[in-house]
């Protein structure tokens, strides 16, 4: 089952971001999770399996510039015992359907270059990677 993301999900999405390799407590996805759900240009899923355990969660949200706008996906991840499933293309499909309703022409991901296995299954349910960027962070 897929549903929309709450404040009790924060330890459950907290492992799983813990799994892919990212640094965050359970507080910080809390406190983050409270601000992107009461914000109606983000939106954050999590899919639930028979066991009510956090198998995955994806979190799309709309970009606006002054020279376009599109939805974006700020992160997708599976819980890696449950990989191959079907459950990343059901995650995707609802932020898919999201862009649509909030009225974007086309959807954008980003995937860590060391991700090969994320970047086949992008392609493989359809998503192009038209070019290559390099990122620039200057930390405040």
């Amino acid at each position: 089952m897929i549903r929309n993301a709450n404040i009790d999900d924060a330890a459950g999405i907290c492992e799983l971001c813990v799994q892919l390799g990212y640094s965050v407590t359970k507080e910080q996805v809390k406190d983050r999770l409270d601000r992107l759900t009461n914000d109606t240009n983000n939106a954050v899923f999590v899919y639930i399996n028979d066991d009510s355990q956090i198998c995955g969660w994806v979190h799309v949200f709309g970009k606006l510039l002054i020279e376009l706008e599109y939805a974006e996906i700020g992160g997708l991840v599976v819980d890696r015992n449950f990989r191959r499933q079907g459950i990343g293309l059901k995650l995707m499909k609802i932020c898919e359907d999201w862009a649509q309703e909030h009225s974007y022409q086309e959807i954008r991901l980003r995937s860590g270059g060391q991700r090969k296995e994320a970047h086949e299954f992008y392609r493989q349910i359809g998503y192009e990677n038209p070019n290559w960027q390099q990122l620039f962070i200057l930390k405040l």
